[in-house]
């Protein structure tokens, strides 16, 4: 999806009620997506190099206060890969997201590259094309059905919120974050403060063990949002995400 899932209405806006408790927020789109294109030559973008050139976009904003880094499902990999690699943030928050990877989402061959990163990032281009056909992959017209909780919103009105906002997908960011230990020196560079959020009824691994991994991580907090999917902001549990995630953030400021 594209950044507005930060935005999603006046009442489901993760951005919205976070200035109303004081902060900045700044949202991004992958690179290749939505408001965030490249050139039609760019050569075929690997994850690593996807979070390089947002921690360059960040340098630029020249930002003299303390960041947190939040980033949701496959952003919260691009983020960890961010951090292990530019140290921008004081803390990190991580919304529906771990690095246990989507083991039942993988081929026979895709699971042979578990816990192998070095082989991994050598072909992870063939591993992207043969699985989603191109290295960004237009949706148009689709997203959540709305028969799963676990995909769509709260409402049906929030479902079709999310159908709107459906873009195009960074196909190599998706493979690399469903490979477990894909990305695993940089999961154990981790050595800031750590948010977890997943809702009840939530994709990956089970919850309690997504701090597991981030083993240099001086200190965790989790939540389980009660009666919420993957889409978190889409149900009326982002108030209670929201308040508990300030007070992580006061607690560590």
């Amino acid at each position: 999806m594209t950044d507005e899932l930060f935005n999603l209405t006046p009442d489901h806006s993760f951005a919205q009620r976070m200035t109303k408790r004081g902060y900045r927020v700044i949202t991004m789109d992958h690179p290749g997506t939505a408001s965030n294109p490249l050139p039609e030559d760019y050569p075929f973008l690997k994850p690593r190099q996807a979070a390089d050139l947002l921690a360059e976009a960040i340098k630029l904003m020249n930002i003299k206060t303390p960041m947190i880094g939040i980033g949701h499902s496959m952003g919260g990999m691009v983020i960890t890969l961010i951090q292990a690699r530019h140290n921008l943030f004081k803390a990190i928050g991580l919304f529906g997201s771990s690095a246990g990877g989507l083991d039942w989402g993988l081929s026979d061959d895709e699971r042979a590259y578990i816990e192998k990163p070095e082989a991994l990032e050598r072909d992870i281009k063939k591993l992207t094309l043969n699985k989603f056909g191109s290295d960004f992959i237009e949706y148009p017209n689709q997203g959540p059905s709305g028969k799963s909780i676990t995909f769509g919103g709260e409402t049906p009105e929030l479902t079709e919120r999310l159908r709107e906002i459906t873009s195009t997908l960074y196909a190599a960011g998706g493979m690399m974050s469903m490979v477990r230990g894909s990305f695993r020196a940089e999961v154990e560079a981790i050595d800031k403060p750590m948010f977890f959020a997943f809702g009840d009824h939530d994709i990956g691994i089970p919850p309690e063990d997504a701090p597991k991994d981030y083993i240099n991580a001086p200190s965790h907090e989790l939540i389980i949002l009660p009666d919420t999917g993957h889409n978190h902001f889409a149900f009326q549990s982002i108030s209670l995400l929201c308040e508990r995630l300030d007070g992580w953030v006061k607690k560590h400021s």
